[in-house]
């Protein structure tokens, strides 16, 4: 696989990636849109959520809303759609195999191993190179046709993802999957799965969210299930609302985010802790001011301003990140930074 180009996208604080894939021989559109709090600690990782059909151009933001108010862990989500102006080819590329409508017209699959292979094969190792990505918290999210595809993912490789978020699945083009989504059960590995659609679709899409829930039912030791049927909603009206119900339980948060109260320093107490500071791995974390207060910045990383909700203890405003300062007269020999759950420490210079 190959990046043709790499730019905005359309989507706010997203990054988008034209990329060709060898599998599939075709090009797609992949977006990123980072967590408001990035992992920026050694070796600390992030989950992903890798999102069919686009995305509708809602996901990232959502993920990113989500992430930032403590709904869910903060995470990278990733859309993949295709290129304006390029072919669409989404019916093949999510059907394993042709499948009749229930208006009894075939839907021409056929192109779902190829697009397998490209997410697994291709897609996923380069989203893993060029971010902080944990490949053991992966979500893989599908609506509709995608929906069909991700309950196929999770038949025939359940390992591939660490959760499974499956949204009105049109089993009506792949009605075996139930078969072994009930086999797949005993070797599940514990991962999590949610299975939703909109209690006023209609009654064959009702009826393919109903079977998928029932044949993952029953095995709670390996496979750990919930369902949600959205009232009063229709197929694509119920949409925004599945990532807020479905990712709390997917990838929750560690520990709520705290939200203390600020306090006020004099000059004096707060100059003590500005200078340089050095994590394990090389990186620098700064501490000055300007303006606004005191400013940090972390080698690699936009500069934030911080707050003191007591002395040697500061936090970021809206985000799960603290600081925590060695006490004492002179200049602290170290901080503690603490990310998302995780922390390092860092020596001065």
């Amino acid at each position: 696989m190959k990046i043709v180009s790499e730019g905005p996208a359309p989507q706010r604080r997203a990054v988008q990636l034209i990329v060709h894939s060898e599998r599939v021989g075709r090009d797609f559109a992949v977006q990123v849109t980072a967590p408001g709090t990035p992992p920026i600690l050694p070796g600390q990782l992030a989950p992903a959520v890798y999102v069919l059909d686009g995305g509708y151009d809602m996901a990232g933001p959502t993920g990113w809303l989500l992430g930032g108010a403590g709904t869910m862990a903060p995470a990278y989500v990733i859309t993949i759609g295709y290129p304006p102006g390029g072919p669409f080819t989404r019916e093949h590329d999510l059907l394993f195999g042709p499948g009749t409508r229930p208006d009894g017209t075939v839907a021409k699959g056929g192109g779902g191993a190829a697009f397998r292979a490209f997410l697994l094969e291709e897609l996923k190792p380069l989203m893993e190179a060029r971010y902080p990505l944990d490949p053991k918290a992966a979500v893989l999210f599908g609506h509709s046709l995608s929906g069909i595809f991700t309950a196929n993912m999770l038949a025939d490789r359940p390992e591939a993802f660490s959760g499974y978020l499956i949204a009105s699945p049109s089993v009506w083009a792949d009605p075996g999957v139930i078969e072994r989504l009930k086999a797949v059960r005993a070797r599940a590995g514990d991962r999590k799965v949610f299975v939703a659609w909109g209690a006023a679709e209609d009654n064959y899409m009702v009826d393919g969210g109903q079977k998928v829930s029932a044949a993952l039912s029953g095995d709670p030791e390996h496979l750990i299930l919930r369902t949600q049927a959205f009232a009063g909603e229709q197929h694509i009206s119920y949409y925004p609302l599945i990532m807020p119900a479905a990712m709390p339980f997917l990838l929750p948060r560690t520990a709520p985010i705290k939200r203390p109260s600020p306090i006020t320093l004099t000059p004096q107490q707060t100059r003590r802790y500005f200078g340089v500071y050095r994590l394990s791995d090389g990186k620098t974390v700064t501490l000055g001011e300007d303006e606004d207060g005191v400013l940090l910045q972390v080698s690699g990383f936009p500069p934030i301003n911080i707050l003191a909700e007591s002395l040697d203890r500061f936090y970021i405003l809206g985000a799960d990140a603290r600081i925590t300062f060695e006490p004492g007269d002179g200049p602290p020999a170290a901080l503690t930074l603490y990310v998302n759950g995780a922390e390092a420490r860092a020596i001065r210079l």
